[in-house]
């Protein structure tokens, strides 16, 4: 099953976020939009309390804010974090990436391939214990432990299984990552490269960082699958970021410069006069790597309409309104 910090273990969700158990999805998105703005470590200078804080309400969101987790959450409380509905058969069924069963391949590097998998919002620890059969850093296949001296020949080591957790600015860019494997039941450290672009749900294969092989039998492989965690403002479709942008009604009429978050650091983006509410700007190689090829970053408009308007105000608005009429439903054909 998942396995969450031990104090976040003994936390409330809902009290991780500050919102009522009875919040709404848009309520709870905002509360963790405003930890994370003020607990990021980009924003609090990778200080550890602060770091802390950040994992705990990235941890509190993506239950809260998946309908199936919140409701196993709400009947069963940590317990039911994990669950996931079926059993049986093929333990990614349901979660496959494409027609035919198989996720889509593609490579990482030199002796690194992946295979992505939808998770489709299931629950990541439930998927890997399936997969592999539980637990952390397991091997599988190949090995030549229980063999009688007879059968001792050259054979191939055992493949090595391990999950690991990244935030979503390391499986975009890709990271060098210490992973702690159990090799021989001793246990050892090897510094693996995650490709960039790997996804929720990817399978990564590192060639020969597996068991030793028998004899003269080559290694096995390192089977890697990542959790990546949501993030405060991008969301990920394909290789493209998106980021909800608010903007003032009078940067949406005038026209405005204003600087946007990306991968890779802050931006100027223009934005030109008489933008309307979800009108996409692009910001053209600035989304997922992935080997030769990388996405966009799409700037979704929201425009914030003032409030607390006085009857001078309004009169202004009507006079432009009777100025420029409107109908921005005529060609709906309602």
């Amino acid at each position: 099953m998942l396995r969450f910090p031990a104090n976040m273990a003994k936390k409330d969700y809902y009290e991780v976020l500050g919102v009522a158990k009875s919040a709404s999805a848009d309520e709870i998105k905002a509360a963790f939009r405003k930890m994370a703005r003020k607990f990021h470590p980009d924003a609090t200078k990778n200080d550890p309390k602060s770091t802390e804080r950040f994992k705990e309400a990235q941890e509190a969101y993506e239950v809260l804010s998946d309908q199936g987790k919140r409701k196993n959450y709400d009947e069963f409380g940590h317990a039911g974090v994990g669950a996931m509905p079926g059993s049986g058969g093929d333990p990614f069924g349901g979660v496959r990436g494409s027609p035919g069963g198989q996720g889509r391949s593609w490579q990482g590097g030199p002796g690194v391939s992946v295979e992505d998998f939808d998770l489709n919002g299931q629950d990541f620890g439930s998927i890997f214990e399936q997969f592999f059969g539980g637990g952390q850093g397991r091997g599988r296949g190949g090995g030549g432990r229980g063999r009688t001296r007879a059968q001792q020949q050259p054979r191939r080591g055992q493949d090595v299984d391990h999950p690991v957790t990244l935030t979503f600015e390391q499986a975009a860019r890709g990271v060098h990552l210490p992973l702690q494997i159990n090799r021989e039941g001793k246990l050892e450290t090897i510094d693996i490269r995650i490709p960039a672009g790997v996804k929720d749900g990817s399978r990564v294969r590192v060639k020969g960082r597996g068991q030793a092989g028998a004899g003269d039998g080559e290694s096995g492989d390192l089977f890697i699958v990542t959790r990546v965690t949501p993030h405060a403002w991008f969301r990920r479709e394909e290789l493209d970021v998106y980021l909800e942008l608010p903007i003032s009604l009078y940067e949406a009429i005038l026209g405005a410069k204003v600087d946007v978050p990306t991968l890779d650091g802050r931006r100027t983006l223009t934005i030109p006069p008489e933008t309307s509410s979800g009108a996409k700007l692009r910001i053209k190689g600035h989304g997922i790597q992935r080997g030769e090829d990388k996405g966009d970053q799409i700037v979704v408009m929201k425009v914030v309409i003032p409030k607390q308007l006085d009857g001078e105000d309004r009169k202004a608005i009507e006079r432009m309104a009777e100025k420029h009429p409107l109908n921005p439903r005529a060609d709906l054909g309602w």
